[in-house]
């Protein structure tokens, strides 16, 4: 197996796969993100930042009816001229804080029954009713309707810690996505809503991105389609790490 060999068959494995997402995004509702990546060109001595995209489709679920465009412009009107006040996140806050309680005390049981030294097989009220996990508030689905199935853009040398750098980020994804066309544009512009994940710094440039255009002369470049989601997971691994490396402490105490 030449080396020759390996990359044209990854090239046409690449290809169809490509083929695969331009048919599902006008099939399937789809979700997008992009972070960044450190590329090491073999012919330098350092990294260079890029960035990787990756759309996310539910190819075996029930298709309901689309998202609609126009119902989103309408919400964010509404929301624009009645914003949520301080009494009303309040208010929100005291309706969960029960189920936030109940949760936050079966994590720390998790802690002491799941700890070897405990043994829970052997623990005579293993089956007690106050052992068991609080009822999910809004569960997940789960089944063969639920099965993902992701498809991973071109990875790019342009950089996405700027704004400057995510309007690029967008043309290009739009470009290997064959939606740059005009036609395709205006069916974006009119119809189309598109979820955009990303961590905190994507979701900043990104949400400063859609300030700069609302004034445009149209819904695709104002970026009227498009959806901005946090990352929760995201920052969740980041305040783990930084608990970690603030508690673990060293060899010294």
């Amino acid at each position: 197996m030449s080396h020759k060999w390996s990359v044209e068959a990854i090239k046409k494995v690449s290809k169809k796969a490509m083929e695969d997402a331009h048919q599902c995004i006008h099939r399937f509702p789809w979700i997008s993100s992009h972070d960044n990546v450190n590329i090491t060109p073999k012919n330098k001595n350092h990294f260079d930042n890029g960035t990787v995209g990756t759309i996310f489709f539910r190819p075996f679920a029930p298709i309901g009816a689309p998202l609609s465009n126009s119902d989103l412009k309408r919400k964010r009107t509404e929301g624009s001229e009645r914003p949520i006040s301080i009494a009303e996140i309040i208010e929100l806050g005291q309706k969960a804080a029960l189920h936030i309680q109940r949760q936050a005390v079966h994590h720390v049981l998790r802690y002491l029954l799941e700890c070897p030294e405990f043994d829970y097989p052997t623990y005579q009220h293993q089956d007690d009713p106050c052992l068991y996990p609080p009822q999910p508030r809004n569960l997940l689905p789960d089944g063969p309707e639920s099965i993902t199935q992701q498809f991973v853009l071109g990875i790019v040398q342009i950089e996405e810690a700027s704004y400057e750098g995510n309007e690029k980020l967008l043309k290009e994804w739009f470009a290997q996505l064959r939606l740059n066309s005009e036609l395709e544009k205006k069916a974006t512009g009119a119809e189309r809503v598109i979820p955009w994940i990303g961590d905190q710094l994507t979701i900043e440039r990104l949400c400063g991105l859609f300030k700069f255009h609302c004034q445009d002369l149209n819904s695709f470049d104002r970026l009227d389609w498009l959806v901005l989601i946090f990352g929760w997971f995201h920052l969740e691994m980041a305040f783990a790490g930084l608990l970690h490396k603030q508690y673990l402490g060293s060899e010294a105490g």
